[in-house]
């Protein structure tokens, strides 16, 4: 009987499917799609020493170098003069690449396999599919944001979720190397708009609360407002994020990682950043629970302890920044960003780490006058 079964063979299945495989674990992947890296749900935007956690070398679309944050009232706030700020990859291949270093490693991944159920004895665990039925000591929920694994393990929904879309528009930009994020709740209410250049051309995207209505008819006005609206779309993408994590992400002979576990970075509603740090962590606790030969949740409960303290403070401060931007009204925005264009907090933005974008809150509230002009926008909010 294999080891190791995982549901789902995107980028949380297949990296956790090399790691247990290259430790000597005989895993099976099990993904609904017929091929690696279809559909596409990410903007692609990753920091250079994240793919060196991941170990592949992706195609790169383009090379960020700076990026600007328009608030409401169009004020422009720099954020990054690093070169380079940030790699834009073709996820595709992204998720291609490692789902050959999974198989590489010996993992086996059957594709076209459709979950339909698991059940769970104190011997093992089976999983029923439209393929047939895999039996292991663990199961691995990675089977997304729209996961059916991770409901089985009782009241464990995630908070809410945002819904995305993005388009990759014939247009070349001015400012090839420059990302644009826009804020404000006429443009993306509960989370904000990017726009990245690909060359000759540009993707354009945002995510909204569900509550705000849809993120086709905040993108389609978005593009209006910028005389975009009659270019032609070569690309369409649409996907979920879920906000606000799980209540647990283990049970008896059950692990849950990425997007399936709500393990999100709170501010970009990012997931490769998390998976790079859970999956070393799901591999050791594995690896104890092989070790004592017990799969039950007292042993396997040292992967959220893990995981958890791997994101460190990064999800604390992340949590702290998402909480604070939603409760803000547009006036409120205006007010606190404005001290985001003093040069000396730009030096501080200058610095930002994208997979830890809560890093720059400790030297920045350092700076005079923002504690208090921090308090004062949450006290004007109005959402």
């Amino acid at each position: 009987m294999p080891d190791v079964t995982i549901v789902g063979g995107g980028p949380a299945g297949t990296l956790t499917a090399r790691l247990l495989a290259s430790s000597g674990r005989d895993v099976t992947v099990l993904e609904e799609h017929r091929e690696a890296g279809e559909p596409i749900h990410c903007a692609g935007v990753v920091s250079p020493s994240l793919m060196e956690k991941f170990g592949v070398r992706p195609e790169i679309l383009t090379t960020i170098s700076a990026a600007d944050v328009l608030l409401p009232d169009g004020t422009v706030i720099k954020t990054a003069k690093r070169m380079p700020y940030a790699l834009i990859i073709d996820r595709g291949d992204f998720d291609r690449k490692l789902a050959d270093r999974a198989e590489t490693a010996g993992a086996t991944i059957k594709y076209g396999a459709h979950y339909k159920s698991h059940a769970i004895t104190d011997k093992k665990v089976t999983v029923d599919t439209n393929i047939g039925q895999f039996s292991s000591e663990i199961l691995v929920g990675a089977d997304g944001q729209n996961s059916i694994i991770a409901p089985s393990m009782g009241n464990n929904q995630v908070k809410y979720y945002l819904r995305g879309m993005q388009v990759d528009l014939k247009y070349r930009s001015d400012e090839e190397e420059k990302m644009i994020l826009r804020l404000g709740n006429e443009i993306a209410p509960g989370f904000f708009s990017w726009q990245i250049p690909l060359g000759d051309t540009t993707r354009f995207g945002l995510a909204v609360a569900a509550q705000y209505g849809t993120p086709k008819q905040y993108l389609d006005r978005l593009l209006e407002n910028l005389g975009l609206g009659d270019k032609e779309r070569l690309k369409t993408y649409t996907g979920k994020i879920p906000m606000g994590g799980r209540r647990t992400t283990y049970s008896d002979r059950l692990l849950l990682i990425g997007d399936a576990a709500g393990q999100i970075k709170p501010v970009s509603g990012g997931g490769l950043y998390p998976i790079s740090l859970a999956a070393p962590a799901l591999k050791d606790t594995v690896d104890r629970a092989f070790s004592s030969r017990t799969f039950d949740g007292t042993v396997l409960s040292l992967y959220e302890r893990s995981w958890r303290r791997a994101m460190g403070k990064s999800l604390s401060r992340g949590i702290w920044l998402r909480n604070y931007y939603d409760r803000l009204s547009d006036d409120a925005l205006n007010e606190f960003g404005h001290l985001f264009s003093r040069p000396d907090i730009e030096d501080a933005l200058s610095e930002i780490d994208i997979d830890d974008p809560g890093s720059v809150i400790k030297p920045i509230l350092k700076k005079p006058g923002v504690k208090s002009a921090v308090f004062k926008a949450y006290l004007r909010s109005r959402k």
